[in-house]
């Protein structure tokens, strides 16, 4: 849902230009590109090292551009000691698009990793600390099925409206031109699905925002639950899994341009672990099969260092 509605607006716009300069909708095509491929158009890693330089700082982390600094530098020596190479090269002045910038960007996951940290001193209350979240949760999981029950409906709507305009453009395309009346009536209905657009978007950010609020609050939950030894069903969260897999961070190549997001760590450790494991992706190298790799799809394990697995696959890599 969070990528559904934004390329909406530019379709609608580009439809009415269609038609006040007689081009047909035919020859206007729309592609989407998926900002998580993983396109290998660099030199292999054995060849030079990949540069990088700090991008996006979000202060809320309260840690300091050369603690991220000495932090990525312990995630280099993962991956650079054992193969005996320079892999990485920090490189602040270059500002050219092929250069991997490494973001901290702050949203809701490490909010909750925040309030986590904050727990200790309450999780051995009674249960009511923990019915009182639970009661907070059904109430803002109601509201976020119903208001995403309200939006998806009106997406439905409006989906129809802009296909009937659509297919009115492309008729009177084809006429070589509508009469003014029609023009004015084709003019006011553009209008109208522009700001429905808007309105719905506004919506989508209220439903994104809340949604966070909610999987925020399944965090806690869980957690609460497991030290108060309440036995109940595991919470689930919306859209997206969240916890131990290695969403705290994720590497994000397109063409020419490439960066690593972080957005949550509990301590050094599990910041130093999420970095080397994104800096492997900017390696090039996928996820491997033993649970305690570096490279492993689930961040599960406190191992600090290459496995066989992990090393096995950068030689494969280097020998491409």
């Amino acid at each position: 849902m969070k990528i559904f509605f934004k390329f909406f607006i530019p379709f609608i716009i580009l439809g009415a230009l269609a038609y006040q300069f007689r081009v047909s909708l035919a020859a206007l095509t729309f592609s989407v590109i998926d900002n998580l491929a993983k396109l290998d158009f660099r030199k292999g890693p054995c060849e030079e090292p990949v540069a990088y330089r700090l991008g996006a700082f979000a202060s809320e982390f309260k840690i300091s551009e050369e603690y991220l600094l000495e932090a990525i530098a312990e995630a280099e020596a993962i991956w650079e000691n054992p193969f005996g190479k320079d892999l990485f090269a920090y490189n602040p002045d270059d500002g050219s698009k092929d250069v991997l910038k490494i973001n901290l960007v702050y949203d809701y996951r490490q909010q909750t990793t925040s309030k986590l940290a904050n727990l200790g001193g309450t999780v051995n209350d009674t249960r009511e600390s923990y019915e009182e979240l639970k009661s907070e949760f059904l109430k803002l999981q109601d509201e976020y099925q119903n208001d995403s029950q309200s939006f998806n409906n009106l997406v439905l709507a409006f989906n129809a409206k802009m296909k009937e305009y659509e297919d009115d453009v492309i008729y009177w395309n084809e006429k070589g031109g509508a009469p003014q009346k029609k023009y004015d009536e084709l003019k006011t209905t553009r209008a109208e699905l522009e700001q429905e657009a808007k309105t719905l978007e506004d919506m989508e950010a209220d439903l994104n925002e809340k949604e966070n609020k909610v999987n925020s609050l399944v965090v806690e939950l869980n957690l609460l639950a497991k030290a108060l030894n309440i036995s109940v069903e595991k919470y689930n969260m919306i859209n997206e899994a969240r916890g131990e897999s290695f969403e705290e961070g994720m590497y994000v190549s397109q063409g020419e341009y490439q960066e690593i997001n972080i957005y949550e760590f509990s301590d050094r450790d599990k910041l130093v672990r999420v970095l080397a494991h994104e800096l492997g992706h900017a390696l090039g190298l996928d996820h491997v099969a033993d649970p305690k790799a570096i490279m492993y799809e689930l961040n599960e394990d406190q191992n600090m260092a290459l496995t066989a697995d992990d090393f096995q696959a950068l030689k494969l890599k280097c020998a491409e």
